[in-house]
């Protein structure tokens, strides 16, 4: 008996020890896991940042996979840039069908990673299914009409056939009885009868090549007559669009110098670290008239743009915000030209606030997809403005101060109530701009919890809170609007 209880008690601590192993094991192997999964979801996020969506697509798969091994559950950031590749290989196969790629992303959305499908996603695969249906029937009726018509040229061409038969035959009847006709009929009358004819037939050729000469002097005429008249014609356009250009140039040279007239000036657009922006006291003393931009800064313009509007689409998805930053970016460009900002600065205006809340790109997904938050997770979200500048490296030095200023002091309030407490003039020009806009914007948008204001009642419920926004920026909106 105390055998027994000696081997019950080995056979025990052996299962203990083994239980151990077991745990040690797991423990080491999950960091590598983990460290994988972040090395193909930086992988995928890093090919469909350069447009390489198929190696972006295998990649993220592979992070999703391993993500739900052993019925794991896939991170936030990994749905957010899985649903954003899912969409864009979607679009892609939509553009050029491919039913085995179609087939794959399916089941993938379907069956094997149900969470990253979203409406949108849905939808499309809904969408790319009725094309394919669509044409395949456009196939199909063609395919049917294309015969339907062989068989009605063939029918055609056997009546011809028939018909030109019938002709000959009857040719051949009255050919034999002209024949026989002419050999009783006397030599001499046959000789003056083909006598007259020729001479009848010398007349009509006579007459045809005569009357065939004077159409043609009459066309030729006629040509020249309408050349004349559109030289004529295109000389004076010519002369007429000589003058609308001086025109034109002497109303830019009125507009330039009424320019000149209204901003004063009193300092240039550009200082040693880029593009002025804060402290003016008025609003016309931002800039000198504005220098003409060369091609290439008017590309590097250009490409800006580009990458702000992609960066706006990222930052209204991840705050839920349909199209906000196309909304409050075109309001803030009318109103920095209503209020005398020049056309250069106004595009960077435009640029700047398209991404003046990229700092929602660094909060927790959760937090800004929530009802109700906590005072913590309200705290968190505040701290946007603080979290803006990872994500606007691409911005060029000499804008960078606008994006800055846009990004961090876009809460602040004209009495200093707002998140830093500053006021009046020592808030940045696009900052002001931006508070007024988003604020019209919020309210007049639709949202999932209240129904968007009317224009009208929206510019009301902004003047009742009057000490809140710079007047001439009101001024301004209420003017526009």
């Amino acid at each position: 008996m105390l055998l027994n209880r000696l081997n019950k008690k080995i056979v025990s601590l052996l299962v203990v020890l083994m239980g151990l192993i077991v745990v040690s094991t797991a423990a080491i192997a999950q960091p590598s896991q983990d460290a994988l999964v972040q090395r193909y979801l930086e992988k995928a996020n890093a090919e469909f940042d350069d447009g390489n969506i198929d190696e972006a697509y295998k990649n993220i798969n592979a992070t999703l996979n391993f993500c739900t091994t052993n019925g794991g559950v896939i991170p936030a950031n990994v749905l957010v840039i899985a649903r954003s590749i899912y969409l864009q290989r979607l679009k892609n196969i939509q553009r050029k069908y491919n039913e085995n790629a179609y087939i794959d992303i399916k089941t993938n959305l379907e069956e094997k990673y149900p969470a990253v499908n979203t409406t949108e996603l849905t939808k499309l695969l809904r969408q790319i299914a009725a094309d394919v249906v669509a044409s395949e029937k456009a196939a199909d009726k063609k395919q049917q009409k294309d015969f339907l018509d062989s068989i009605k040229d063939s029918t055609n061409s056997t009546n011809d056939a028939i018909a030109e038969l019938g002709n000959k035959m009857v040719d051949q009847g009255e050919q034999t009885k002209e024949m026989m006709r002419q050999s009783l009929e006397q030599q001499k009358q046959t000789t003056d009868l083909i006598r007259e004819d020729s001479k009848k037939t010398q007349k009509s050729m006579t007459m045809i090549f005569i009357v065939v000469v004077v159409i043609v002097i009459v066309i030729l005429l006629i040509v020249g007559l309408i050349l004349l008249i559109m030289r004529v014609s295109m000389k004076q356009s010519q002369i007429q669009q000589a003058q609308y250009a001086e025109a034109f140039k002497l109303l830019a040279q009125n507009q330039s110098q009424t320019n000149q007239l209204m901003i004063g000036g009193i300092a240039g657009l550009y200082s040693d670290e880029g593009l002025k922006l804060a402290g003016a006291s008025t609003w016309s003393q931002e800039a000198l008239p504005e220098p003409e931009d060369s091609p290439e800064e008017k590309e590097a313009l250009r490409e800006l743009a580009v990458k702000c509007e992609d960066l706006g689409a990222k930052i209204d998805q991840a705050s839920g915000r349909k199209n906000n930053s196309k909304n409050v970016s075109e309001l803030v460009y009318k109103l920095a030209v209503k209020l005398g900002v020049h056309q250069h600065e106004a595009m960077v205006y435009f640029c700047a606030s398209m991404v003046y809340d990229a700092g929602f790109l660094q909060i927790d997904p959760d937090i800004l997809s929530a009802e109700n938050i906590a005072a913590e997770q309200k705290a968190a979200l505040d701290r946007h403005i603080d979290l803006a500048e990872d994500e606007l490296s691409f911005v060029p030095k000499k804008y960078w101060q606008i994006f800055f200023d846009a990004a961090h002091f876009h809460h602040e309030n004209e009495d200093g109530s707002g998140y830093l407490g500053m006021s009046g003039e020592k808030i940045p020009k696009i900052a002001k701009i931006i508070r007024v806009a988003d604020s019209f914007n919020a309210l007049s948008s639709r949202r999932t919890f209240r129904g968007g204001m009317d224009k009208d009642s929206a510019v009301e419920c902004l003047e009742k809170d009057s000490h809140l926004y710079d007047k001439d920026v009101l001024a301004a909106l209420k003017a526009i609007i």
